[in-house]
């Protein structure tokens, strides 16, 4: 599946996560939540896929899913990761294909971290693609108000 593909598929769940459940963005329900809502509706469109949320495992022993980061000082170091949503196969790290960062427009903490978080990700845990979404959410959320940014995972062949 490439990247068009996967944007094609994220933008009508968007649409159906606005259309559907657009109460629970103005009220500006919890991240958590959210995240839930818009997992089961990407469930149908990857029928070969696992869609998960906070999934925390990692390859057949199922051990704990670390990666490194940078802490304040600069040096590396490794930090357990709940990833907001993933599609992907349990039980290895072979066709780990998506991997998503939410964020509401009503949370004032900058990208960053999240857009390095996916970073790690896609280079130490295999995802072919990582998303960050910064959700229109409180009163005034709109679909048109949804910021996206990809990032690309390294080349592991055919998904």
């Amino acid at each position: 599946m490439d990247r068009n593909q996967l944007d094609e598929i994220i933008s009508l769940c968007l649409q159906e996560l606005y259309d559907q459940d657009g109460q629970i963005l103005a009220q500006d329900i919890g991240e958590r939540a959210i995240c839930g809502r818009l997992a089961m509706l990407m469930v149908p469109k990857f029928p070969v896929y696992s869609v998960d949320i906070e999934y925390n495992r990692k390859g057949p022993g199922l051990e704990p899913k670390d990666i490194e980061m940078p802490d304040e000082n600069g040096e590396l170091t490794a930090s357990r990761v709940f990833p907001d949503i993933i599609v992907h196969e349990r039980g290895h790290n072979h066709r780990n294909l998506l991997v998503v960062e939410v964020k509401k427009s009503t949370n004032a903490v900058g990208d960053e971290h999240d857009l390095a978080k996916l970073q790690a990700l896609c280079g130490q845990l295999r995802y072919q693609n990582g998303l960050f979404l910064r959700l229109s959410t409180g009163p005034n959320s709109a679909l048109t108000g949804v910021q996206r940014q990809w990032v690309e995972g390294p080349a592991t062949g055919e998904f």
